[in-house]
């Protein structure tokens, strides 16, 4: 029987980064889990959620990002960055894909046409990155988006850049990977019980909230 995904949140795994126009990631989907977008203050050094408006009843709103937990399939060529280095995930690694801004709006859409907005662990989420933008230091697009990594590779040193691609979700042909994914989700729901059994003055917390460097 399938097993519907819900929401959770738990251990930290390397990144996927939009960063190379051309590339493509192809992921079996473990689960999902919505966050408030946290900033690092450029004074301070310390972390803050990022001020969206309020809501009616007057209580602050914050921006939102959506971490997809996921297996890497065949055929990815995106990267995540382990320490210092940048690498190609191998099929069957764990990964996170940080979706904010533009691309979280594409998972929504792409979920509204998929199975009714029904996930399920196992569904394969295909992206990849056709384009690129620079933004101004007030964080507004300069300049038409790029479409070839050779332009992408000469934009000048300092310049913000942001790599964006298009979000598709379609249902698993291969029992396999269905079967690896569910068996994440199982071990990452074994953890989380594990970890409500910690006493409270030895919390196992995951403060990896600036995994996407991308300030927008």
């Amino acid at each position: 029987m399938a097993i519907e995904l819900t929401d959770s949140a738990r251990l930290a795994y390397p990144v996927l980064r939009n960063q190379m126009i051309g590339e493509m990631a192809q992921l079996a989907i473990i689960r999902t889990e919505q966050r408030d977008r946290m900033a690092r203050n450029q004074a301070t050094g310390d972390l803050a959620r990022i001020p969206n408006g309020t809501r009616p009843d007057g209580s602050p709103r914050y921006k939102q990002e959506l971490v997809v937990h996921a297996l890497v399939m065949p055929g990815t060529t995106m990267e995540c960055k382990v320490g210092e280095e940048f690498r190609c995930p191998a099929p069957g690694d764990r990964v996170r894909l940080i979706l904010k801004g533009m691309a979280f709006g594409k998972f929504i859409e792409a979920r509204k046409t998929h199975r009714s907005g029904k996930l399920n662990v196992g569904d394969v989420l295909v992206t990849g990155t056709d384009q690129a933008q620079c933004y101004d230091q007030m964080g507004k697009p300069k300049g038409e988006p790029i479409r070839d990594q050779q332009t992408a590779l000469k934009v000048p040193r300092g310049t913000t850049v942001g790599f964006y691609g298009p979000i598709e979700l379609v249902e698993p042909t291969d029992p396999h990977w269905v079967a690896q994914a569910e068996e994440a989700y199982l071990a990452d729901q074994r953890a989380e019980q594990q970890a409500r059994a910690i006493p409270a003055d030895q919390p196992a917390a995951d403060r990896s909230w600036l995994d996407d460097d991308s300030p927008f």
